[in-house]
């Protein structure tokens, strides 16, 4: 899996600088004194970082300019994005406890890979010894924590079978990486995409997240992972920049990118869906499954719009690539099933004389399956019809 494309318009983009707009004039120029080194600096001084964890962070810190120095050509390219990126985050105040330890590891690698690693093309991805994170190379900003694919590699795992001691060492790497955001925690990425400046989340990455935790939390009998996936859930309750929710007529849409929220990718909302709707049956969640509800309410309303009768949407406007509408099919396709055995799971129960649980919440917790599987028999046909499978 990879992030979706991104290409809102200059407006989103232009209103995505999360939580501060640079500030201009004499206010620019006081906030040009605040580096790297002075917010690790402040972050000991308030003790909210211990001076041992300071002092390594400076050395390596040090260490990474000192590189720098020698490096030429595409190498030196690469780090130096990721040190100007790393000095933009620091300029615009969101240097936190809670950040650090991910724009410092994303430091260290870049200066592991770049010192004798070969070159990349865009999209290679990497792995390092004594850890189960998936790196992506992004060109201009080196290589970075690339969370959609790790989180997809925590889901094949739990899906192949036999691979429990590889899922746990996973799912707990990924837990000790989520940074506080949104009330919550979140997976954020530190480089800059689509016109967005980071940290920046995905509702799609973080939904695969919550999904992976949810399974892995049944499978290896571990409720700390459900603890880590319900604080997650903070993102789909908060607007941008901070969270992905945006509020509509029907529910509510979950964003592929906190900095666009003007940007409406379906089968990015449709695959958040599947994610949060999850983790609500997993661990029997009322907010989860009230999540998942408002947002498959305005996804049944997007359906009919992606669905243009020829081909798939992208996005409003934007016609799906073979790939993406192959993607969109499937998530339709994955909402449908979900849908319809919930449908019939609530039907056992009444047969039953039990009637709905509390927690799902009656009738209206049973969203009509039909525009998701009416919409999957639409995108297969014409995906047949474009692969000439038909006649």
């Amino acid at each position: 899996p990879a992030l979706p494309r991104s290409e809102p318009r200059p407006a989103a983009a232009a209103r995505s600088r999360w939580p501060h707009e640079p500030a201009s004039g004499p206010a620019r120029t006081a906030r040009a004194a605040v580096t790297v080194l002075t917010e690790i600096e402040r972050l000991r001084a308030a003790a909210a970082i211990t001076p041992d964890y300071a002092s390594t962070d400076l050395t390596d810190y040090h260490a990474a300019k000192k590189l720098l120095e020698h490096l030429k050509g595409a190498r030196k390219a690469q780090l130096a994005g990721v040190l100007t990126t790393f000095t933009q985050i620091a300029a615009d105040g969101l240097i936190t406890a809670g950040r650090l330890p991910l724009l410092m590891l994303t430091l260290r690698r870049n200066v592991q890979w770049w010192k004798s690693g070969p070159l990349l093309t865009y999209g290679r991805r990497v792995r390092f010894a004594h850890s189960r994170l998936v790196w992506q190379s992004y060109p201009g900003s080196g290589i970075q924590i690339q969370w959609l694919a790790t989180f997809a590699r925590a889901n094949q795992l739990y899906l192949a079978g036999g691979y429990d001691a590889e899922l746990r060492a996973l799912l707990d790497e990924i837990s000790n990486s989520a940074v506080p955001r949104a009330d919550g925690v979140a997976w954020e990425y530190l480089f800059p995409f689509g016109g967005g400046r980071p940290p920046w989340v995905s509702g799609l990455a973080q939904a695969t997240a919550i999904q992976a935790l949810s399974r892995g939390a049944v499978r290896l009998t571990h409720s700390a992972y459900f603890a880590t996936a319900r604080a997650a859930l903070g993102i789909f309750t908060a607007p941008p920049p901070s969270g992905v929710r945006i509020k509509t007529a029907a529910g509510a849409h979950y964003l592929a990118y906190s900095y666009a929220p003007g940007q409406r990718i379906f089968n990015a909302f449709f695959q958040s869906l599947v994610g949060l709707h999850d983790f609500a049956t997993f661990a029997n969640d009322p907010r989860a499954r009230e999540l998942f509800l408002v947002g498959v309410r305005q996804a049944a309303v997007e359906v009919k719009i992606a669905d243009t009768g020829t081909w798939s949407l992208y996005q409003p406007g934007v016609a799906s690539d073979l790939g993406y509408h192959r993607v969109l099919r499937d998530f339709s396709r994955s909402l449908c099933s979900r849908l319809e055995a919930d449908r019939e799971r609530a039907a056992v129960a009444l047969r039953a004389q039990a009637g709905p649980t509390a927690v799902l919440g009656g009738e209206r917790a049973f969203p009509d399956p039909a525009p998701f599987c009416l919409a999957t028999q639409t995108f297969t046909h014409e995906l047949y019809s474009r692969l000439g499978l038909f006649g």
